[in-house]
């Protein structure tokens, strides 16, 4: 082996264990630099699972208060719907009570008015047809008490029940609508206590 042969096996060798070196280095910065990546994405997937899990417990709770919100309107509607029918059960018993009830039932009406004046009492078609012979006496009569004067009219009132007094052009409505209306709140009270608390 000449001198030539010599230094280029040594350059040779002396490149090898440099390159050997680099690689082994690279090596060792590729490792540092996946760990690193290991752990960054260790972190960014801890971050996205939290940020998700605080997403979905969001989520759960707007769920959750929309349903209880629904539930009580659906309680709510279905709570009005039964208040409803009971006083539509009662207008309409007071229709169908028998003649004399229902005519018991006008006077007790009558007799919480201020009959204190002349004036006229009104009734529908139908209640006029069916009045007891001495309706016109008793409502006078309950007018008397009051120091006033009460005449029956023979033009019916369109109304479905209850009565009109009519005072020289003025008139104050008496009608089971009116009634109704004006005691609203307290039937609804009244109706709601009956059917919801036990």
């Amino acid at each position: 082996m000449n001198g030539t042969d010599k230094i280029l096996r040594h350059i040779a060798d002396q490149a090898r264990q440099e390159a050997a070196g680099i690689m082994d280095k690279a090596k060792e910065e590729a490792a540092r630099l996946e760990e690193r990546a290991r752990g960054e994405r260790e972190e960014i997937l801890a971050a996205a699972r939290q940020q998700g899990e605080a997403i979905l417990a969001e989520a759960r709770e707007r769920a959750q208060v929309t349903a209880a919100t629904k539930k009580r309107r659906t309680l709510l509607a279905a709570r009005g719907a039964l208040v409803k029918e009971a006083l539509d059960k009662a207008w309409e018993s007071i229709l169908a009570m028998p003649d004399t009830e229902y005519f018991d039932f006008l006077y007790t009406q009558l007799d919480k008015q201020n009959l204190a004046r002349e004036g006229v009492l009104l009734l529908n078609a139908k209640d006029l047809a069916r009045r007891p012979a001495d309706f016109e006496k008793k409502i006078g009569a309950a007018a008397e008490k009051q120091k006033g004067k009460l005449s029956l009219s023979e033009k019916a009132a369109e109304i479905e029940g209850g009565f009109i007094l009519s005072y020289g052009g003025i008139e104050e409505n008496c009608s089971l609508e009116a009634l109704f209306e004006s005691e609203a709140d307290v039937l609804k009270d009244a109706v709601r206590a009956v059917l919801f608390e036990a």
